[in-house]
């Protein structure tokens, strides 16, 4: 996959978590369920950026994988690049 790729990627991430942030407002964008709504937010979007072709349930696997792995490295990379790199890979 290609940077452009991985930048389109990581910009719709951003454009998510600015959009689950302000649906969650009133509790400052606390959610316990917030791969599925990256999922459904991300799964029509996705494909215009980048090649997968996953189903929004993959979706929430993925992030939910993702989210550990950034966790488990304590990676100074933030964590809309991280995941775009790994997305842009599938």
């Amino acid at each position: 996959m290609t940077a452009r790729s991985e930048a389109g990627i990581e910009q719709l991430l951003l454009e998510a978590a600015k959009a689950h942030h302000e649906a969650f407002a009133a509790v400052d964008g606390v959610d316990s369920e917030w791969p599925l709504w990256y999922a459904t937010y991300l799964a029509d979007r996705l494909p215009a950026v980048s090649s997968f072709v996953g189903t929004r349930s993959e979706l929430v696997f993925w992030l939910v994988r993702l989210a550990a792995e950034y966790r488990e490295t304590d990676s100074s990379i933030p964590w809309a690049r991280f995941y775009a790199v790994r997305l842009a890979a599938l």
